[in-house]
């Protein structure tokens, strides 16, 4: 093997479905802060409104869970902020200190290609990673979620940062390059450059409207008439009614919309050697 050899990229794996109900889409401070007053971001970005509300728009249609995230930056609980600002001060007029997540405020508002609905989870943050607010973690949990799109502003910062936390927690973590924008095409380029197929996939608008191997619709799950599995011995009731009613969550392959193939599990996942495609 030459020098030359070891150097060359890894082969690109191929893209696995995405079942859409154990998805969730992490739409991170598309806020007026971030978009409207800060032309840095507008001036290389001009097709991120269409292809963020693309994004959600797909999201909704499939029935995935979708989470608006806000900065919410004060000195009172966001310790990094009084460094920040040491290092920004005179630098860069669209460079943010203290950005305040409240209703109330008279200035409070949301992008229009952006904004959420009734059912939608909204989420602060006090530093640049979501998980900042530990909420976060909790509801991806509870909810049953084990495959996250990340999107939104800044590329390099808080989408990054994002993305890391949401990757070191077991999640599968994809991220939605044209859904993403940053202060200058270098700097977004440099960022997935850096990270994308190393802990997150790089997927597109448009790669989740692809039926089969985008966001897959999953089919509704019965829950039947059959009787209890009787209770094994050294087992009690709550087991066996637990085992029953999780059947299909622990399969290694879930409901999939007319004509798919199946969508597998994140378990199955670690399971495809060279992530191949089941089918």
């Amino acid at each position: 093997m030459t020098a030359e050899s070891t150097c060359l990229p890894p082969p690109k794996r191929p893209r696995l479905p995405m079942d859409a109900s154990t998805t969730a889409l992490l739409v991170v401070d598309v806020q007026p802060q971030y978009w409207s007053d800060c032309p840095a971001v507008r001036k290389d970005f001009p097709h991120f409104p269409a292809k963020l509300a693309q994004t959600i728009a797909t999201c909704r249609e499939r029935g995935t869970k979708l989470i608006f995230v806000r900065a919410d930056y004060r000195y009172s609980h966001s310790p990094w902020l009084a460094q920040f600002a040491r290092l920004h001060e005179g630098r860069s007029a669209d460079t943010m200190t203290e950005v305040h997540c409240d209703p109330n405020d008279e200035d409070f508002a949301w992008e229009d290609f952006a904004t959420p609905r009734g059912g939608d989870i909204v989420l602060p943050k006090t530093s640049w990673s979501s998980s900042s607010n530990p909420k976060l973690m909790d509801w991806l949990r509870g909810s049953g979620i084990d495959t996250v799109l990340v999107c939104g502003l800044i590329t390099s910062v808080c989408v990054q940062h994002s993305a890391f936390s949401i990757f070191e927690a077991g999640f599968r973590t994809l991220l939605v390059t044209d859904a993403c924008g940053d202060r200058g095409k270098a700097r977004h380029e440099a960022a997935l450059a850096l990270y994308g197929d190393y802990m997150y996939e790089l997927v597109t608008a448009n790669d989740l409207a692809d039926p089969e191997l985008g966001l897959v619709q999953s089919g509704p799950i019965w829950l039947g008439l059959e009787p209890k599995a009787a209770t094994g011995e050294g087992g009690d009731a709550a087991t066996a009614a637990t085992s029953s009613s999780s059947g299909s969550a622990s399969a290694s392959t879930r409901p999939s919309h007319r004509g798919a193939s199946p969508v597998p599990s994140l378990a199955s996942l670690r399971e495809i050697e060279g992530w191949r495609r089941m089918d």
